[in-house]
């Protein structure tokens, strides 16, 4: 075999001495020369070397070396790989012969861009060859510096992510062996590589890219001096290189494969994160942020200044580089959200929160929001409540996008909980605070609603999943939340029954065109367009959908407002009334909003079902929190849709015959509010009821006594005038008896407002009782110095009690201001209000006194609503002075009923005189919280001030103004703080008269800083006007109490202008005349 190959070795040999002239005969004698140099084994014999010789010779001649046909040169190139793989590691040929060898091998590399060609092979075996004996290192002892540049550029033009492996890790050991045996690195080898490198180059491939950076990667320490030096002249101007390179994407790409080689550009890029230059600083933001939102890009101590800087850019003065930063501070998050430096970055953007561009503050909720939904648990708890706060923003960009993004990141929580993955309670704040937008006139029901319906829930959510969701989230409301859902349901209460009207109306004038109908149609469209942000708009929306004659629009909108459409029904039917009119409609967004606010979607009969099953639930469980709040939201739904209790009788008295007090007491007052809607079918249910809550009337807790007499009224189609009357005979035998009080007091009372009739009947028995049996009853004291709030005797607690009927007694539900004898029990307030008893003879302690002085003060509150004019003088003053009992418990109570009462509009505004008594006694958390209070109630008056005037002709009714209450003030002050005009010389005693002053007038004229708001120059001057005006009246009146009061009060009104001079710093007014001679004297 040996002898067979050396004869064939040696006849190639001798015909390539003299190459055949034709092309074809050529290519089939290097074909044959190739196949015999394949067989051979590196280092052969002697005899097969001394064989090769003539074809060692032959295939070096110029005209093979030279050939111009691409066929002939690659099986040229293919015959000397072969010959240069036997020889190795001795160069068979001389330098010149080896330049031209490696001039022709580096041509063919061109062709493995050509994967499906016949000859890629060859090449790759070429390639392969040149790599794996490093042939490829006598290029740089030739000197061949612009053939090694070519080959680089090749292999970067060809090489494709359509090659094997194998191909470009050839391509990588050649230009690595290149490299690392290369004495110093040029710079236009350099310029090579790094041209490659970069983002977005039609180009260049991507494995021509990765190629690059794996050279660098595996080179790192022999190009480290090059690329800082390139880098250092690019980013200091200097660089003079033809090459059009991207030194940002240089870095980018670096920092990709060899991070550590950039250590040294580290200042020129904070300096460029610094520059003045806005273009500069831009794209060194974006280098920067690309950078860190590498993924599993972990931020080494070599780039901590970059990234502490990169951070600090989020404060730049120019709103586009925050928004940059903003957006790749994103991308970093989400690609890891657990990242350790993850809480530098959250704690920046929490900064940023309060930024001053509407546009930053909205990106930056974005950001967090988008990193929340991808990873829940990445956000810190605190981090989302700040986000919430924007919720308040005084932008409605702002507002409205944190809302849509809190829904979502509840929404993903809810996710959480369904798949086990989470079961915290966490984050059951946000639909509070959702539902705390709706007193926001920026959002108001429309948006509000819509969230809670649409969005607050995953839209394959089961009822019973959002049930067990609003009884958790129910359980943490207060009654600022509580309130405004019941605010919802009562808007939608209305709507819904005006909607049901006028489809009836509809359907009546479209039998017969009647002028009346349509006048009752017009009205209730105002009526309804109430319930919307914009009512004209609303209005006119309405009368264009009345024209409208697409029978299925009707017949969507009549199934809506029917409560026994199933909540996927509605959602169905909704989706397809927007699908028949189309997002071009004009009333595509009128009815988006009007199909929520019609519909049962909110809450509907399946949720009330589900209610009562997770009420059984948790009340079986022992967890009396969830259970005492499914029933608090089913009481709300009887409140404000009853219709929805429907079916539900028999679970209804289930849970009234359990002796569970809480689900009892629920269902008590369930009925109450809805019993008259289902009192048919509950009397098929039940026959025993009336007999059930005759007993809890007089057995049962005072609020089960109070609910089951309203619940007795409502059941019963007399109003309970019957079954009431039956009872209250009981009730009034009882009193005799002793037994039970507390209840039969309490029903004896509800008895009074809801059947006044049957009440009056033996009114005086009772009133008798309360009076000689409980009221004048003694009580001797206990040890005094040891006296605590919570030590209110048994006795006290009856009083109040008996205080609390003869009260409801002047409250009924209708005609209040008809009944007779309020003088009396206004007498016997007065007494309690003075001597902490009815009458000073009657002994007790000095905590019963306390709790039976509040309990009064409490009762003038709640008599103001109807028998304002009734209430003598010395008893409003004698409420006001409340906040001045001894007990601090008091004062607070006191105060919490009048902030509450006065915001619900159920108090004059004059009551807020009582926040300024004693108010320099309280400690600083007390004061602050008083002061917050008087605020918010000057504030809200200022805002149905500035709503009065908007609509009266009379700008100048000093009535809606809050400064009205100065006049209360100071005629109660005249009365009960200020010293002896004319015998008082000292000024120390005017001191808190003095404070009292200057803190009401300084939150009126300025609208202390806690109410969030700044007056304008006319409301300033609408302010101090008021004040002066009322300050000026006073001293031309006199007092018509007590004219010896008069100087007092006179002097009080000097020191009143005195003061608003002093905090008026815009000099809008200056006293004249008389009152500047009064303000000398002042001072």
């Amino acid at each position: 075999m040996s002898q067979k190959l050396e004869q064939q070795l040696k006849e190639v040999g001798s015909k390539l001495d003299n190459p055949p002239s034709t092309k074809d005969a050529l290519v089939k004698l290097l074909k044959q020369a190739g196949v015999c140099l394949s067989e051979l084994d590196q280092s052969p014999s002697a005899s097969i070397l001394e064989a090769m010789q003539p074809l060692l010779n032959g295939i070096v001649k110029p005209e093979l070396l030279k050939h111009q046909d691409r066929d002939v040169k690659l099986l040229v190139a293919t015959c000397i790989c072969e010959i240069t793989r036997i020889t190795a590691p001795e160069a068979p040929y001389s330098d010149d012969v080896l330049k031209d060898i490696f001039h022709l091998i580096v041509g063919t590399f061109g062709g493995l861009s050509d994967t499906s060609g016949p000859s890629f092979g060859r090449r790759v075996v070429i390639l392969e060859t040149l790599a794996k004996y490093r042939s490829c290192v006598v290029m740089l002892d030739l000197e061949c510096d612009d053939l090694v540049n070519e080959m680089f550029s090749t292999f970067f033009s060809v090489a494709s992510d359509d090659h094997p492996e194998n191909i470009l890790s050839s391509m990588q050991t050649i230009m690595i062996v290149l490299l690392e045996e290369s004495e110093d690195i040029r710079e236009d080898l350099l310029f090579i590589i790094l041209s490659v490198l970069g983002r977005n180059k039609s180009d260049i491939t991507m494995a021509a890219r990765r190629l690059a950076m794996n050279v660098i990667e595996q080179c790192a320490g022999k190009l480290e001096a090059g690329i800082k030096q390139f880098l250092v002249s690019s980013m200091s101007g200097d660089s003079k290189s033809n090459y059009q390179i991207d030194y940002h994407e240089v870095i980018y790409d670096v920092y990709r494969c060899a991070p550590q080689i950039l250590s040294g550009v580290v200042p020129y890029l904070t300096g460029e994160l610094l520059t003045d230059q806005l273009d500069t600083r831009l794209k060194a933001v974006g280098l920067v942020g690309d950078l860190f939102a590498l993924p599993e890009s972990a931020v080494s101590d070599a780039f901590q200044p970059i990234f502490s800087e990169y951070l600090k850019r989020l404060t730049d003065r120019v709103v586009t580089v925050r928004m940059s930063v903003l957006e790749h501070v994103k991308s970093c998050l989400l690609l890891n959200p657990l990242r350790s430096e993850a809480p530098q970055i959250i704690s920046a953007l929490c900064d940023r929160l309060l930024d001053f561009d509407e546009n930053v503050r909205k990106q930056v909720v974005t950001v967090i929001c988008d990193v929340a939904c991808h990873e829940l648990n990445s956000i810190p708890l605190e981090t989302v409540k700040l986000v919430a706060e924007r919720l308040r923003d005084k932008s409605l960009l702002v507002k409205k996008y944190t809302l849509e993004r809190l829904a979502e990141i509840y929404r993903v929580h809810c996710l959480k909980c369904s798949d086990a993955s989470s079961n915290s309670d966490e984050y059951a704040w946000i639909p509070a605070k959702i539902l705390r937008c709706f007193y926001d006139k920026d959002f108001r029901s429309d948006t509000i609603e819509s969230v809670l319906s649409g969005s607050l829930f995953p839209t394959d959510f089961a009822i019973k999943d959002k049930v067990q969701h609003w009884v958790r989230v129910f359980s943490g409301f207060d009654k600022v939340e509580v309130k405004a859902l019941e605010k919802i349901l009562e808007q939608k209460q209305r709507l819904q029954q005006e909607m049901q009207r006028y489809l009836s109306l509809r359907q009546m004038y479209q039998d017969g065109d009647a002028p009346e109908v349509q006048k009752k149609v017009l009205f209730c469209f105002r009526i309804m367009s109430r319930s919307f942000a914009d009512p004209a708009k609303a209005e006119e929306n309405f009368q264009i959908l009345d024209q409208l004659k697409d029978t299925n629009i009707w017949k969507i909108l009549t199934n809506l407002v029917d409560p026994n459409t199933s909540f996927h029904q509605a959602c169905t039917i909704r989706d397809d009334l927007l699908k028949i009119l189309g997002e071009k409609h004009r009333l595509y967004d009128f009815l988006s909003t009007l199909s929520v606010k019609s519909s049962y979607l909110l809450f509907n009969k399946e949720h009330v079902k589900e209610l009562l099953l997770e009420a059984d639930a948790q009340k079986s469980t022992g967890n009396t929190q969830y259970a005492s709040s499914c029933m608090n939201i089913l009481v709300i739904l009887a409140r404000f849709s009853p219709v929805l209790l429907n079916g539900t009788e028999e679970e209804l008295i289930k849970f009234l015959k359990d002796d569970d007090e809480i689900t009892k007491e629920g269902v008590l007052h369930i009925l109450a509010k809805a019993g008259g809607m289902i009192r048919e079918k509950l009397a098929v249910s039940s026959s025993s009821i009336d007999l059930i809550l005759e007993r809890l009337c007089l057995e049962g807790s005072r609020r089960q006594a109070k609910y089951a007499v309203h619940a007795l009224a409502a059941i019963t189609k007399d109003d309970g005038l019957k079954s009431l009357s039956v009872l209250y005979k009981r009730l009034v035998d009882l009193l005799e008896e002793k037994t039970h009080l507390p209840a039969v007091l309490q029903s004896l009372g509800c008895i009074a407002q809801t059947a006044m009739p049957v009440f009056e009947t033996r009114e005086s028995e009772i009133e008798e009782f309360i009076i000689n049996k409980i009221l004048k009853c003694n009580n001797k004291a206990g040890d005094e110095k040891k006296a605590s709030w919570d030590q209110r005797s048994e006795l006290c607690l009856l009083k109040i009690f008996g205080i609390k009927t003869l009260v409801k007694s002047y409250l009924p539900v209708k005609d209040a201001h008809v009944r007779p004898g309020i003088d009396g029990l206004l007498e016997i307030l007065k007494n309690i209000l003075t001597f902490g008893e009815i009458s000073e003879d009657i002994e007790s302690s000095s905590v019963d006194k306390a709790h039976l002085k509040l309990a009064s003060a409490k009762a003038v509150l709640r008599l103001s609503k109807q028998w304002d004019h009734k209430i003598p003088v010395d008893v409003f003053y004698l409420t006001l002075r409340t906040s001045e009992i001894s007990f601090p418990e008091a004062k607070r109570l006191f105060l919490s009923k009048v902030h509450q009462y006065i915001k619900d509009r159920l108090l004059d505004a004059k009551y807020a005189c009582t926040f300024l008594f004693n108010i320099f006694g309280s400690k600083s958390s007390e004061f602050q919280e008083e002061k917050q209070n008087l605020a918010e109630i000057i504030q809200m008056f200022h805002q149905t001030k500035a709503r009065q005037l908007s609509m009266q002709s009379d700008a100048n009714s000093l009535t809606a103004y809050p400064e009205y209450i100065l006049a209360y003030l100071v005629h109660a002050l005249a009365h009960h703080s200020c010293p002896n005009i004319d015998e008082c010389k000292d000024v120390k005693a005017f001191e808190v008269l003095y404070r009292q002053l200057h803190l009401i007038l300084s939150m009126l004229v300025h609208r202390d800083e806690e109410v969030k708001s700044e007056p304008s120059t006319n409301a300033l001057k609408d302010s101090i006007f008021a004040i002066v005006s009322i300050f000026q009246s006073i001293k031309c009146s006199e007092d018509i109490v007590d004219a010896a009061k008069s100087k007092n009060s006179y002097a009080i009104c000097d020191l009143g202008l005195s003061i608003t001079k002093r905090i008026d710093q815009s000099q809008i007014f200056i006293p004249s005349g008389t009152e500047q001679k009064n303000v000398e004297k002042q001072k």
